[in-house]
């Protein structure tokens, strides 16, 4: 792929948002991260996209743009945005490693019915940061992960009401 296609599929870091995310090829260069097209189609894939996936989905999602694309390309492109500070990478009870454009400390709810992964609030996970440094002895604590497991608010209303959950449509 050229470099003029990708500047046309990423405006400039300096106009363009998706809600509250930078998927630009700017936000990539400020971070340090070498600009691929690879790494720039799978960057514009999780930050356009509130979801979790693995990077198998990853591959499934940007490999019609970009024939030949190997699976390990995609490891190591999620590895590089990683580091980078861009990817979230969470290994969740009984499931596969999923990433997402969200690099701010956060806790998971999983959904023991549908799967359906989600997050609480925004003040949560710097709160549970807070209590585990303030209760630990001296510990610093530098990274949590925490994937909270029980019943989403569309199970728990189909399994009282029998109707038809959102996911199931």
């Amino acid at each position: 792929m050229c470099k003029a296609h990708l500047r046309q599929d990423f405006p400039s870091a300096h106009n363009s948002h998706v809600g509250k995310k930078r998927y630009t090829v700017g936000a990539l260069q400020e971070r340090g991260v070498r600009v691929t097209p690879q790494r720039a189609h799978i960057w514009q894939v999780l930050a356009e996209s509130e979801g979790h996936f693995t990077a198998e989905k990853v591959w499934e999602k940007v490999r019609d743009a970009l024939p030949g694309l190997e699976l390990s390309t995609v490891y190591r492109s999620l590895e590089a945005l990683r580091l980078a500070g861009l990817v979230a990478e969470s290994r969740l009870p009984e499931g596969p490693r999923v990433f997402e454009a969200r690099p701010a400390l956060h806790p998971h709810l999983v959904c023991e019915v549908c799967g359906e992964i989600s997050h609480p609030g925004p003040e949560v996970g710097p709160r549970l940061l807070e209590a585990l440094s303030s209760g630990s002895g001296g510990f610093e604590v530098h990274e949590i992960h925490v994937a909270a497991r029980g019943t989403c608010a569309g199970c728990a209303g189909r399994q009282t009401r029998g109707g038809v959950h959102e996911h199931d449509r």
